[in-house]
């Protein structure tokens, strides 16, 4: 009863435990966190999706900025032939 007793509570004992965990943790705790991480994937690629969709709409943003930007520059240079031709017309 004695070497039971040193065997249980010794280093047998010990691997005994840990084996029995690390069973446990692979049946029961692996299966969870794998479907959990699995989700996060899910909600990861939705949000890159979504951040590249933003980028997309900001370059076509930014495009149309210039554009106008470019166009707004023209216009003050008619503008501007304007006024000086009407400034030439006055006394």
């Amino acid at each position: 009863m004695e070497q039971l007793v040193a065997a249980v509570s010794g280093p047998f004992g010990a691997l005994a435990l840990s084996v029995a965990i690390l069973w446990w943790l692979a049946t029961k705790v692996v299966p969870v966190l794998q479907k959990y991480l699995e989700g996060q994937n899910e909600k990861l690629g939705a949000l890159v999706a979504a951040l590249e969709k933003t980028v997309d709409a900001h370059e076509a943003d930014r495009k149309t900025f210039e554009a106008s930007i470019a166009g707004l520059t023209t216009r003050m240079d008619k503008v501007e032939t304007d006024v000086h031709h009407i400034r030439s017309k006055l006394p």
